[in-house]
């Protein structure tokens, strides 16, 4: 009889393992997703800062990217007209301001998926520490 229950402890620890395979998968996965997030908010504030700041570099020099390595010397535009990628490939033209508000709604929006992201990944890492603690216990009844 001892024997039949130390397989079945042994069955269970088993699924523990499995199950702990796959919360660490997710919360790996959803720490990835989250990190992405963070870079393209941070970069989506750089824009915005730029953007904020459009009258104080107006007329002005400035060097522009035209590839990942490549900056042109170039002037600013009088122009308060600027180009908004609105995704897939297409851009939008609006004035400073506009696009100064359009980012800022994508930045609201991209910080409300993280929030849902992290609630997520908390529970992955809850259900982590629940499936350690009966792996524990039944090491200890061995």
């Amino acid at each position: 009889m001892a024997a039949k229950e130390s397989e079945t402890d042994e069955e269970a620890f088993q699924n523990l393992q499995y199950m702990q395979q796959i919360y660490q998968g997710r919360y790996s996965e959803l720490s990835r997703e989250i990190n992405a997030i963070i870079e393209y908010i941070n970069e989506l504030n750089a824009s915005k800062t730029s953007l904020d700041n459009f009258d104080k570099i107006k007329n002005s020099n400035i060097l522009l990217p035209i590839e990942s390595s490549i900056l042109l010397n170039s002037k600013a535009s009088s122009s308060d007209m600027v180009l908004v990628s609105i995704g897939a490939g297409y851009l939008l033209e609006k004035d400073h301001k506009e696009a100064s508000e359009h980012i800022s709604s994508i930045i609201n929006e991209q910080s409300k998926n993280m929030q849902g992201l992290l609630k997520e990944r908390n529970k992955a890492e809850d259900a982590l520490f629940e499936i350690a603690a009966k792996m524990e216990k039944i090491l200890k009844q061995e």
